[in-house]
This record gives C-alpha cells, sequence and structure tokens, in this order.
C-alpha cells in the first residue's frame, strides 16, 4: 500500500463551530487529503483533513476553552455528500453564468491534483 499527502490552502471568511455547550470563530486554514493507493481489491481508507484557525479563543470554562485550531477529518464519500450539499446551497440563487464559472473552477481544481 502506497500513502500520499496533498495539502492545499483553505482561505474562509469567519465561521461558526458550535457544540451544545459553546461556540468558537474559526477560519480555514488547509485542506489535506491522506491518500491510501490500496493494492488492487483493497479498501480505500484515504480520509480528507479540513484544519481550521481559531480567530477569537474564549476565555470560558468550557470544552473548547483553549482551542486554537480546530480539525474536521471524513472519508471521500462523506467529503463529497458534505461538498455537494454545501455547494448546492449555496449555488441556489446563481445565473447560469455564475454556475458554469463555478463548474469550471471544480474541474480546473480537479485537474491539478491529477
Amino acid at each position: 500500500m502506497t500513502t500520499k499527502l496533498i495539502t492545499h490552502s483553505l482561505k474562509t471568511g469567519e465561521l461558526t463551530a458550535l457544540s451544545n455547550i459553546s461556540s468558537i470563530n474559526v477560519t480555514g486554514r488547509q485542506v489535506s487529503i491522506l491518500e491510501d493507493q490500496p493494492h488492487q481489491g483493497g479498501k480505500d481508507s484515504s480520509t480528507i483533513h479540513l484544519t481550521f484557525d481559531v480567530t477569537h479563543p474564549q476565555k470560558l470554562p468550557s470544552l473548547l476553552s483553549t482551542a486554537e485550531e480546530l480539525g474536521l477529518i471524513m472519508t471521500r464519500e462523506d467529503a463529497i455528500e458534505m461538498g455537494l450539499s454545501i455547494l448546492s446551497m449555496a449555488m441556489e440563487d446563481k445565473t447560469s453564468g455564475e454556475v458554469e464559472n463555478i463548474k469550471q473552477r471544480l474541474s480546473a481544481m480537479i485537474e491539478e491534483l491529477h
């Protein structure tokens, strides 16, 4: 089995991560894939990693009170489902020209990985 790491910067505006106890504000830092290239017939266990910086660490006692970084790890399939759901909601009111530009950008991003 061969493993390969590909990392790109992830630039976002300020996002809010919530829990049932607290919330923190974060900005995207990087997105990576730890790509598993199994032998023929083997299961692909590749994972997508999102890394965020906490922009305003909290001073209140809570589960995330001293967090400076937050990460999210998922399978390729989960990344596709989350990405498609988020993308479709974000594109719902875009013009056909804007949709076409986004499709071209996505295609170029995929090509960069090959």
